[in-house]
């Protein structure tokens, strides 16, 4: 029985990634809204704790590698800019909307095999903290990053991201097989969604079942 998840919208992802833009979103819970929903994109189909899972991974991917491209200068000549508040903000829609701790704790319970399990429930401790102090580290920082705090708040991601992983990876061959075709489709239709070439009559609709 596959574990049944929310959805993480394309726009929550987005500001979980923390994409740097001038001024702060969650004093506007006007824009705050608009991360979820913009009343023309169409729904995404309901997800699974797998696919959760590697999506997941991919924003703290995303993350740890925006924090350490910033802290190398590698963005010094472009419009890209952060703050601590994007990070603290992003965070806490992230664990919102992902559902992230009951999704593990389902797929735990479900999916993973018995002899796992132990190991499960550790990496899972350790990425609900994580992230938790993710958001706790951003939201107490008042004024802009210094580098020393954006590579400590990228070795957070990357803990939460190889957790995440090693999560994953203690599914069985077929289950990873099928999530990560999840992963790929939703990958695509997202794309499709953000570059407005999503046509239902052709594209069908997405749907895991």
């Amino acid at each position: 029985m596959a574990a049944v998840l929310v959805n993480i919208p394309e726009r929550a992802s987005a500001a979980a990634a923390a994409v740097a833009v001038e001024g702060d979103p969650s004093l506007d819970p006007e824009l705050e809204e608009l991360y979820n929903t913009d009343g023309i994109t169409p729904a995404a189909p309901e997800e699974r704790s797998g696919l959760v899972v590697l999506r997941v991974a991919e924003v703290a991917q995303f993350q740890e590698k925006i924090l350490r491209a910033v802290v190398n200068g590698d963005f010094a000549d472009s419009d890209v800019r952060i703050s601590p508040m994007q990070f603290a903000f992003g965070t806490q829609i992230l664990l919102r909307n992902s559902n992230i701790d009951g999704n593990i704790r389902l797929m735990i319970r479900e999916e993973i095999p018995k002899s796992k399990r132990k190991l499960a429930r550790t990496n899972a401790v350790t990425i609900m903290n994580t992230l938790q102090q993710i958001q706790q580290y951003a939201g107490r920082i008042k004024r802009d990053f210094v580098p020393i705090e954006m590579i400590e708040l990228a070795d957070m991601y990357l803990v939460v991201r190889t957790n995440l992983n090693e999560l994953y990876n203690y599914l069985p061959d077929p289950e990873k097989k099928k999530y990560y075709g999840f992963f790929t489709a939703v990958t695509e239709y997202e794309k499709k969604i953000a570059d407005g070439t999503y046509n239902p009559d052709i594209d069908g609709i997405l749907n895991f079942d």
